[in-house]
């Protein structure tokens, strides 16, 4: 008998499980590049249909699905407005772990972000954007209440750089910290009160730069876990913060700097 309720059937889980919506051009595009034998299906508008001759010669040749929608059609297969005239399904990437970063080699100079309890996705999707753009290796994403994940209005945001860097689910981030640092990863937390500025904190590679929540910065669990606490000054007293995104764009661009000198 039927309750009336919204449970998923399992046709519909298994469907959620093995799809992923990707909006914007940039997304779609980098998707497109780097693995066109995950797409499922596209959709497009007009004003995009003289841009995608490559995506849907592509489908044609492997029988997937393409259509040209109109924008309520095509608000409806994204699940937003926010598309910019494109939109690709395609298979989920795999979901990494904290143990699966573990089982990898961390090379010297690498630099990762990891993030306690940013709820934000578009403030995740930003944050992916400038590891891609400052060529941090890895995006360490707690599993705590609160913390925002991949979703597609991330992805958007991020602007391919789902398709560039690697997204770790930690589901005790202070304990994959702890074992970093066992291997000799010095983790570096940024907090708006910290006595340090990071430009007069020495950070040595291979590190991990700690993103705390919007509102309430890092868990005290995280914050034990960090090797130096640094806070990113300001020239202006009328201004308290940075957005974290920006904050994070700010350490990660410093730290490739310090890379670069000789």
């Amino acid at each position: 008998m039927n309750d009336g309720g919204s449970r998923p059937s399992p046709k519909s889980r298994w469907i959620k499980e093995q799809e992923f919506v990707l909006c914007g051009w940039n997304a779609c595009t980098e998707a497109f590049a780097r693995r066109p034998q995950e797409i499922r299906r596209v959709f497009f508008s007009k004003e995009r249909s003289h841009l995608v001759g490559a995506i849907t010669k592509w489908c044609g040749s492997h029988k997937l699905p393409y259509r040209l929608l109109d924008m309520e059609s095509l608000n409806k297969a994204a699940g937003s407005i926010h598309h910019e005239g494109i939109v690709m399904v395609v298979r989920p990437l795999p979901r990494e772990t904290g143990h699966d970063l573990l089982q990898r080699e961390v090379l010297p100079e690498s630099v990762f972000v990891a993030l306690d309890r940013v709820g934000n996705v578009h403030n995740v999707g930003a944050i992916l954007r400038s590891c891609a753009y400052f060529g941090a290796v890895g995006l360490l994403v707690g599993l705590e209440e609160g913390q925002g994940l991949m979703t597609p209005a991330a992805a958007r945001t991020a602007e391919g750089a789902m398709e560039i860097v690697r997204v770790y689910e930690c589901s005790d981030l202070p304990s994959t910290l702890r074992d970093l640092h066992a291997r000799k990863v010095f983790v570096v937390g940024a907090d708006l009160n910290a006595d340090r500025s990071l430009y007069e904190t020495e950070v040595p590679f291979p590190c991990v730069v700690v993103m705390g929540n919007e509102q309430e910065g890092l868990s005290e669990r995280v914050r034990k876990r960090c090797d130096a606490l640094v806070r990113v000054p300001s020239p202006s007293a009328s201004m308290q913060s940075l957005n974290v995104s920006v904050a994070a764009g700010v350490i990660l661009a410093e730290l490739y700097r310090r890379k670069l000198k000789p």
